[in-house]
């Protein structure tokens, strides 16, 4: 029997999920039910020209057909919260198969992929189509093992590579059962500190709703490498900055498993370049502490923390939401606060902090609270404010300076990590509401003297600038929320 193309076994998979006859789906799309049953049996595809239209109104038809029985198990297929984000799912996963067919039709002249396929030469462009694989929108459950060079190739194609299309479509889920670990090369003598912190700190940040893993090591030099177990992978050597060479993409399940897993040997704690942990067990650790007295203390805020809050305002929090904390005493947490009051009183500390982040706090309202996102309200955030204020007027050695924007412009739409450096510790936070996967600690000692260099280069640049306007004029703004306040 011939075998069906991977979309007409996905078309066939989601009407058999939702109970749907061919001639529910025909009567959707305005084609005779014959067409349908082609297209299920693997024998047509839909029409280049129309098919945008016919995925729109197939997942209409899908979700609409839904009762309260089939109802969650789509969502919990897809990883989504609601029926219009499950129907831009599965159009998305529709269109996604179809391309994958159409292109294995115009390149190998067949519809259904050869367990192994071998190309003599790709352009990045090329290699990057194949390694989004159509199994990627499978977001429920994903094993991914890569090794990349991928500070050694085009800007434009390193984060078509991370972002990769399926794992993330929503940024505010969080998607516990895709496991993404990725080797990369940083002997990279022609970069840069900041474009290497740069790229690494928007890669962790774009990527923490997942279970994201990052190595290191010389394995990775020159290789483009990637395996989806039990489905797919895909290898090649690179030659340039946008090419490749020798490239063999393999869809047979065990050929592909027994690649995964030589890729995850390499990736062990010896070459693992970031340990992820939690701010609970930081403080448990005593590692939130450690940050506090390390010497030569400095700091690049993407949002603002549980750090800066006037005493009065960390109590009301306190007592509002210490219940999120469930195996941390409360004296712990007051304690490490009245340090951290003292510290930034009287030590010499240097924060840069960026633009976006004042105008994020004034319009969100949101502050990190030991790693927890919460909402203020105008009056607290001016309380916050002109906190963050008095402490730079009344420390001299607080010294405070402005991003106006992104260090690369390239990473604009990616929420920006804080990084908290010393001399002695290091860890990132990332602007999510995901405890779970919300603070990175260097794990090596390279990448700590990668962010020193990158701190020092940034401060000493004429990039940042004063923070006296955007202070006053933050000031200004939530009085203007808060009408009452500036009448006091």
């Amino acid at each position: 029997m011939k075998e069906k193309n991977r979309f007409s076994v996905l078309l066939e998979h989601l009407t058999s999920m939702a109970n749907l006859k061919n001639y529910t789906i025909a009567k959707a799309v305005q084609y005779d039910e014959s067409y349908i049953s082609k297209w299920i049996s693997g024998k047509l595809l839909p029409a280049e020209k129309n098919h945008e239209i016919i995925f729109q109104n197939i997942s209409e038809c899908i979700v609409n057909s839904l009762n309260p029985d089939t109802i969650p198990m789509f969502l919990q297929e897809y990883q989504v919260r609601n029926l219009q984000d499950l129907q831009f799912a599965i159009y998305d996963n529709l269109e996604s198969e179809y391309s994958y067919v159409k292109e294995l039709r115009s390149s190998t002249g067949s519809e259904v992929a050869s367990k192994i396929s071998y190309y003599p030469e790709l352009t990045l462009d090329q290699f990057i189509f194949k390694m989004k694989h159509p199994s990627l929108r499978k977001v429920q459950s994903l094993n991914i093992y890569a090794m990349v060079d991928i500070l050694n190739i085009d800007l434009n194609y390193q984060m078509m590579i991370t972002e990769l299309n399926g794992l993330h479509n929503d940024r505010g889920l969080v998607l516990p059962g895709v496991h993404f670990s990725l080797m990369i090369n940083l002997d990279t003598p022609n970069l840069s500190s900041t474009y290497i912190t740069s790229f690494l700190t928007n890669v962790l940040s774009n990527l923490s709703n997942i279970d994201f893993d990052l190595y290191c090591g010389s394995q990775a030099q020159k290789k483009l490498v990637f395996a989806i177990k039990d489905i797919y992978s895909i290898s090649g050597m690179l030659v340039d900055q946008s090419h490749c060479l020798s490239v063999t993409t393999i869809e047979d399940s065990s050929l592909s498993t027994e690649l995964y897993h030589k890729i995850r040997l390499l990736c062990n704690k010896e070459s693992l370049l970031i340990r992820k942990t939690t701010i609970e067990n930081m403080i448990r650790n005593h590692e939130y502490e450690h940050s506090l007295f390390a010497q030569n203390s400095s700091s690049i805020l993407g949002h603002f923390t549980e750090h800066f809050l006037p005493d009065d305002l960390y109590e009301e929090l306190f007592n509002k939401y210490s219940s999120i904390f469930n195996n941390l005493k409360p004296e712990t947490l007051k304690r490490l606060h009245t340090i951290t009051a003292q510290l930034l009183r009287c030590s010499s500390v240097k924060i840069i902090l960026y633009a976006s982040v004042f105008n994020d706090f004034i319009v969100s309202s949101e502050l990190d609270f030991y790693g927890f996102r919460i909402q203020l309200t105008p009056e607290q955030r001016l309380r916050y404010i002109k906190h963050v204020d008095e402490l730079r007027q009344n420390n001299e050695q607080l010294d405070l300076k402005v991003l106006p924007n992104g260090i690369l412009s390239d990473y604009q739409h990616i929420p920006r990590p804080t990084l908290f450096h010393s001399q002695d510790f290091s860890y990132l936070r990332f602007a999510r509401n995901t405890p779970e996967y919300n603070v990175c600690i260097p794990n090596k000692i390279i990448l700590n003297q990668i962010f020193d260099e990158f701190f020092t280069e940034l401060w000493n640049s004429d990039t940042c600038v004063s923070a006296d306007s955007l202070i006053t004029h933050s000031i200004l703004s939530i009085e203007i929320l808060q009408p009452e306040t500036s009448k006091n």
